[in-house]
């Protein structure tokens, strides 16, 4: 016990939210591995979804469209491919677990992360739909984009969720 009255409180926040996002990653981890990616309900569903949402979205904005199972695409491209590590799943862990080990009370946690989930989904419907349209104008840039531009989108809109949660939620009494 002495050795914690030495260490400022800075470095104490700090150690036990290491020690948290430690544990919790082991949890998300063995969780995934063992029960999810085995039983692949939740990965279908995802993909499932972000497929039709997809589809929907290009039919909205005039685009004739194929779909095959976790593919979707303007018609007369190869469309895009949606894997289990694109559908937003570990995203959603990674998101949910910040907000989880962070400061901040358990009513603004269960009303927070559901948004930010939603939000997370929106916004990988919303960049398959734009690589959807590249693979029609720009087919030699989706690599790039999916790699590159994309990856910089997602993380700094998870990022700045993540800055809303610490400036405006996580010390609210």
């Amino acid at each position: 016990m002495s050795i914690l009255k030495n260490i400022s409180k800075q470095d104490q926040f700090i150690a036990l939210f290491l020690l948290k996002a430690i544990i919790l990653y082991l949890v998300w981890f063995l969780v995934y591995d063992n029960w999810l990616l085995k039983d692949g309900l939740v990965d279908d569903f995802l993909i499932s979804h972000l497929v039709s949402a997809t589809e929907f979205i290009l039919n909205l904005m005039g685009y004739e469209v194929f779909t095959y199972n976790d593919a979707v695409g303007v018609d007369g491209t190869h469309g895009v491919l949606i894997g289990a590590p694109c559908n937003g799943l570990s995203l959603f862990a990674l998101f949910a677990g910040f907000i989880i080990i962070f400061p901040g009370k358990l009513k603004y946690k269960l009303i927070y992360i559901p948004l930010g989930l939603l939000a997370i989904h929106i916004l990988n419907i919303l960049r398959l739909v734009a690589l959807a349209i590249v693979v029609v104008y720009k087919p030699e840039s989706l690599e790039f984009n999916h790699k590159y531009t994309f990856t910089v989108i997602v993380y700094a809109f998870i990022f700045a969720f993540w800055m809303i949660w610490v400036k405006k939620f996580a010390q609210r009494k």
